[in-house]
């Protein structure tokens, strides 16, 4: 799933370089682009929670101070892919 969308986001950004702003805004803003977009981040960030999670169960040697890591990236990763889609929601609507 997540190729595709990245295939996707190639795309559009390639596309975006040769607009000017209130053109790149409504592109961003139509739902074609939009649900696309929301997919891409909520993936992205699921995929970069649990390669941070790996990375955390193997370098981290006390299991109460890596589960507690574990849960503070969780949050961090929520909280950024909760600010990109209220970004996004705020272009599209």
């Amino acid at each position: 799933m997540t190729l595709p969308l990245m295939v996707y986001c190639v795309y559009l950004l390639g596309g975006l370089a040769t607009l000017d702003y209130q053109a790149a805004r409504q592109l961003v803003a139509a739902p074609t682009t939009s649900l696309p977009l929301a997919v891409l981040i909520s993936v992205g960030i699921y995929h970069a929670a649990l390669g941070v999670q790996v990375i955390i169960e193997d370098y981290v040697p006390l299991a109460s101070g890596r589960n507690g890591l574990i849960m503070f990236a969780r949050v961090a990763l929520g909280g950024i892919a909760l600010v990109s889609l209220i970004a996004l929601a705020r272009i599209s609507f």
